[in-house]
């Protein structure tokens, strides 16, 4: 049976002792009702992971004592995601499955036809929800790792993201399968650029192949962009992992 998980940035993470605090030390001695002496499994979000000992417990902290610790390396390809903002609840459930397919990071872009708008003081609500979100996700899945997630930018912004490899799923008659558009020798990162509802405008994706996306499909059918974002992770991290 699995331990129960909790995260720690690696920026609070103190070898040997770790203290857990806000939602993650209410999650652990409150809603769990975890114990001095209890095991616990603490993780970075970056590879790290340890197996602990409840040390202390108070109502606002949970003190542990490392008694293991792995560092797992990155995947050989990073996958840079950059998904249209798109509505509140199908985007959280993109997050999620985003965390539990291995994006290494996750760059929302607004586009002509993007309907949800933030101001900065709703951005900054929004990404704090958004990367708890994330996290609980990977406590879920166990996965040691939690994709890095960026404010939100504006298309042309967007495309200028650097990558090995740069993929637009697209209905378009110059598009090739994602097998056929991956190169010969396996790139060290792939950039994916996926359009919101109701697709990229013509000039978005003329703008997009002009800073060096490379138009794939996904199949005969039209797909939702978090369906799209599920399909291209899971192909590629089949073909390059």
């Amino acid at each position: 049976m699995s331990l129960p998980r909790f995260h720690l940035s690696a920026s609070d993470w103190t070898t040997p002792h770790l203290t857990l605090t806000g939602d993650e030390a209410q999650h652990c001695g409150r809603v769990m009702r975890k114990q001095p002496g209890d095991t616990i499994e603490v993780f970075d979000g970056a590879g790290r992971v340890a197996v602990c000992e409840i040390t202390h417990v108070t109502k606002s902290t949970v003190q542990a004592r490392i008694l293991s610790e792995t560092r797992l390396e990155p995947f050989q390809t990073s996958i840079h995601l950059l998904p249209a903002l798109i509505k509140a609840e199908p985007f959280e459930w993109l997050l999620e499955k985003a965390v539990e397919l291995g994006a290494a990071s996750i760059q929302p872009v607004i586009t002509e036809r993007t309907v949800i708008h933030l101001d900065a003081a709703q951005t900054e609500k929004k990404l704090a929800k958004w990367r708890r979100h994330m996290i609980e996700s990977a406590k879920q899945c166990h996965t040691p790792f939690v994709p890095e997630l960026h404010a939100p930018l504006a298309f042309i912004a967007g495309v200028k993201f650097q990558a090995g490899l740069k993929l637009i799923p697209a209905l378009s008659e110059h598009s090739r399968t994602l097998k056929q558009a991956l190169p010969g020798d396996k790139p060290s990162s792939v950039a994916v650029l996926i359009g919101p509802e109701g697709d990229f405008t013509a000039e978005e994706e003329t703008q997009a192949f002009a800073a060096g996306f490379v138009p794939v499909t996904l199949g005969p059918l039209v797909l939702r962009a978090e369906t799209a974002i599920i399909a291209t992770l899971a192909i590629l991290g089949h073909e390059l992992r």
